[in-house]
């Protein structure tokens, strides 16, 4: 029994020392350092007296760890340590009780006491909640901590380029702990000091007198005077998101009475931040010229499938007639398919005693060495022959052309056979176009796209009566696949060039002009499937 109250007791004093916060002395006088982000209670404000006072830090804590805020149990008991005077160093740029009490000391002032800090750690600050003496005022205690900043220049290691800063509070700041981000722009109403009073709404002039201390000012937007919307507000746009976060905690809440501007019953400040949005005239000017954008846009979409897309589709081509990623090419596997191919061969000897049908068909090429030799010659001509193979079906066409009168060439990956039979027999532009470039290895391929961009076109054309241009026609997009196979076949025939080649001198024209064993070929089969002539074939 004694021995689980001990354990008790242990887990008591681990639970109080991890969801507690730090403690120490300044001047003598025991103070609390850490609180929650809620306020005194969670009450979401910070209770002083008349000889209590606040004074804010800022740039004391990264803001750009705002994912943390999501975690719901690293509020309460992680994130108070951050200003434990232990680990101040190693997470915080300073801490703000050694900074009051070194302030306190270089001025000689007394009476002063450090009672809490509560962090504000979405706002990368801290509140600072002292008590003094009647013979000390809370401006000497902030000027003096001011001092003491500007001199120490204090740079956390994550911002060295700015300095941490401390004002003193006039408001009543709203130490809420929801899951509101700051920013630059901070909307300001104007609230009566009591229900049913009167506002009095302050100009241009008298904001910037009350925010310009804290912090650059990029803009004052006041409310349309026309407008209905209730309470009374205005806009005011700081340089940076940490001078918006020194005057909303520093003014909200702040009490302007008569003199100040505020009116016979005075004006409260209600601060809150304004997400700003950024690049809405963008989007304006968009949606509002579309005669104009939709045309810009389609030369855009254009601009990227030739830049990006267009050399794919050569790679890919290439890769299709080098035959670079086909497995039937692969070292292993031409081996076993060898070794398979000689055991047929000598099992068809066998049975065939001798083979006398392969000896046949042997004689008949023999007989065409003639066409062959002939078919070699004219591919040796001038770059823009062309060979027209024809006769009727069946009698061995195809063979002649890519078997024997282009066996070096195909031996070398340098030709490409594009059969006509399944591109005249596709239904539809979409099955045609995915049909010549499956024929030369065009990839990719957005045939369904030419669909939607066609109704894309008709609904633009009519709204704003102007042709886009998103669709295409049949025959420009097949243009397109010749001309990526065209420029495929030329980086091909050039690949073995050199810059120290003894005719380096001349152009890719005259080289391939001079070099015709290094072009490649293109074998065009079955060209007349649909033609009068139904046994003539190309």
């Amino acid at each position: 029994m004694a021995q689980q109250q001990r354990a008790i007791q242990r887990l008591n004093a681990l639970t109080a020392q991890l969801g507690g916060g730090w403690t120490g002395r300044v001047g003598g006088v025991r103070k609390r350092y850490s609180s929650g982000e809620a306020g005194d209670d969670k009450s979401g404000h910070i209770k002083t007296s008349s000889t209590e006072s606040v004074i804010f830090f800022n740039n004391l804590l990264p803001i750009n760890l705002q994912w943390l805020f999501r975690i719901p149990w690293t509020m309460e008991k992680v994130f108070p340590k951050a200003l434990d005077q232990n680990k101040t160093s190693a997470i915080s740029a300073v801490n703000p009780g050694n900074v009051i009490d070194e302030a306190i000391k270089a001025n000689g002032l007394t009476g002063v006491k450090v009672l809490e800090v509560l962090p504000r750690f979405k706002e990368g600050g801290a509140f600072l909640k002292f008590a003094h003496d009647e013979s000390t005022s809370s401006t000497n205690v902030a000027d003096a901590v001011r001092a003491y900043l500007k001199q120490q220049k204090f740079r956390p290691w994550w911002n060295p380029l700015n300095r941490v800063q401390a004002r003193l509070v006039i408001g009543k700041p709203w130490v809420e702990d929801l899951f509101r981000l700051p920013s630059s722009r901070i909307r300001c109403e104007f609230l009566p000091t009591s229900p049913g009073a009167e506002v009095a709404e302050l100009s241009q002039e008298q904001l910037y007198s009350f925010f310009r201390p804290y912090g650059k000012l990029v803009d004052i937007v006041t409310q349309p005077s026309d407008s209905k919307i209730v309470p009374r507000y205005a806009y005011l746009d700081f340089s940076h998101k940490r001078k918006a976060i020194m005057a909303k905690n520093c003014l909200h809440g702040y009490t302007i009475d008569e003199p100040q501007g505020g009116g016979k019953l005075g004006t409260i400040f209600r601060l809150t931040y304004e997400k700003k949005a950024r690049f809405g005239w963008i989007r304006e000017w968009i949606f509002g010229h579309p005669r104009l954008m939709i045309p810009l846009l389609a030369a855009l979409v254009a601009g990227i499938t030739v830049a990006v897309f267009d050399p794919l589709r050569t790679l890919a081509i290439k890769a299709h007639i080098t035959r670079a990623f086909h497995v039937e090419d692969n070292f292993i596997w031409r081996w076993v398919k060898t070794q398979g191919e000689d055991l047929i061969d000598k099992v068809k000897s066998l049975r065939q005693h001798g083979g006398t049908d392969e000896a046949g068909m042997q004689v008949v090429w023999d007989d065409r060495r003639d066409q062959i030799e002939q078919i070699q010659a004219w591919l040796m001509e001038s770059v823009d022959t062309f060979i027209i193979v024809q006769g009727p079906r069946g009698s061995g066409k195809k063979e002649l052309v890519v078997d024997h009168a282009l066996k070096q060439k195909r031996e070398a990956h340098k030709t490409l056979i594009v059969d006509c039979k399944p591109i005249q027999e596709a239904r539809g532009d979409t099955a045609t176009i995915n049909a010549a470039a499956g024929q030369v290895g065009y990839r990719p391929v957005f045939s369904w796209f030419n669909s939607i961009s066609g109704l894309i076109d008709l609904a633009a054309q009519g709204t704003t009566g102007v042709k886009t241009g998103f669709s295409e026609t049949l025959e420009n997009q097949l243009v397109k696949i010749w001309n990526n196979t065209a420029s495929a076949l030329k980086s091909i025939a050039l690949e073995d060039r050199k810059k120290d080649d003894k005719d380096s001198a001349l152009s890719d024209d005259e080289y391939l002009e001079a070099h015709p064993e290094r072009r490649p070929v293109v074998v065009v089969d079955n060209f007349l499937h649909k033609g009068s002539d139904p046994g003539a074939e190309l």
